[in-house]
């Protein structure tokens, strides 16, 4: 059994033992920071051992962790286990961190294991289970359309589907960002590897996506795959998707509280991402209707800025990229046709 494949399978509770600055860069969804280093620590036991070897730097980690600070980190630990009892714990490499802290554990009468390899070896599954998808025999069926036919909504009815867009954290446009940070490209690698480890289905649906959603990226050996794969498209009018985006990209937001201020930013902020492909008289055009739109909302309406944006750089977008696509697309439908075809894909 691969103990590896098997923690992340099951979703077993992990305390990452690592400073906060290791975490930052990467982890998997199941764990808790509770680090028996701070990043001053470990910078300080760091410069020990590079000067003056092992010994010193656990002397001095020893030092440094010691009195109220080791029974605070330790009784951390002791409260995170008690409620999960099933808890693992790693550092870096499932060395001399990992091995301290099960010894300080031990020494009040709590045994817990230790992930051989740690962190490195979790990464390394992470990464092969990214890289099995190029020997599985799992049928992936792409779910494509227009900006606002949504997408997203008809795949979170599909058990076997998995939302990129859910782990990136970011709806894929230059539009597509939410008032959070992404994760780190190696958060969402690890989320999108640990998912599709627990997908049991033999047919898998996703959402047409560009290469990168933000600032991450899509795993080539997926990405690829996906350019090859069956497409599926939903076929929506106009006035639909411009109905979808309104409420998915303002009236939402407002309602969970983001300010129109706020908000109104934020959507100037994407719009200049697209200035260029625009050119400067219909960036503006948009611009000014967006402002009227946010600024005097009795007298004009979102509609107008969105359907104009759709008509002059989304749709042509779209009707050049489906050229090389749409010899892939197995059907075509509206929303509910679309989604009964994939519900009875799913249960073949």
């Amino acid at each position: 059994m691969n103990v590896h494949l098997e923690l992340l399978r099951a979703n077993t509770p992990l305390i990452d033992l690592r400073s906060p600055i290791e975490f930052a860069k990467g982890t998997f969804l199941q764990s808790v920071n509770l680090p028996i280093l701070n990043n001053d620590e470990r910078a300080k036991i760091g410069k020990t051992y590079k000067h003056q070897g092992n010994d010193a730097a656990v002397k001095l980690g020893h030092r440094l962790v010691s009195g109220d600070q080791k029974e605070n980190r330790v009784s951390g630990w002791k409260e995170f286990i008690e409620k999960n009892p099933s808890t693992w714990m790693y550092c870096m490499r499932g060395g001399q961190r990992s091995g301290i802290a099960q010894d300080w554990l031990e020494d009040i009468g709590i045994n817990v294991s230790v992930i051989e390899g740690g962190y490195k070896a979790l990464r390394r599954t992470s990464l092969k289970i990214l890289d099995s998808v190029n020997e599985d025999d799992k049928r992936w069926i792409i779910l494509g359309g227009r900006t606002g036919t949504g997408k997203t909504v008809i795949l979170n009815q599909i058990a076997s589907s998995i939302d990129l867009e859910h782990h990136a954290e970011h709806r894929g446009s230059a539009f597509g960002g939410f008032f959070s940070p992404q994760p780190t490209p190696i958060d969402f690698e690890n989320r999108l590897a640990t998912d599709y480890l627990r997908h049991e289905n033999q047919t898998l649906f996703m959402e047409d996506e560009s290469r990168t959603i933000g600032r991450v990226a899509i795993p080539n050996t997926w990405f690829h795959r996906m350019q090859e794969s069956e497409l599926v498209l939903i076929e929506m009018s106009v006035e639909e998707r411009i109905h979808n985006i309104v409420e998915d990209y303002i009236l939402t937001p407002l309602r969970e509280g983001i300010s129109r201020t706020d908000l109104l930013l934020s959507l100037r902020s994407s719009l200049l991402k697209i200035q260029k492909r625009l050119g400067g008289d219909l960036f503006r055009e948009i611009r000014n209707k967006m402002d009227r739109a946010f600024l005097d909302p009795i007298n004009y309406g979102q509609e107008d800025w969105v359907k104009q944006l759709l008509e002059a750089y989304y749709d042509p977008l779209y009707d050049y990229q489906i050229k090389s696509k749409v010899k892939r697309c197995i059907y075509r439908s509206d929303t509910q046709g679309v989604t009964d075809f994939l519900s009875d894909l799913e249960s073949d």
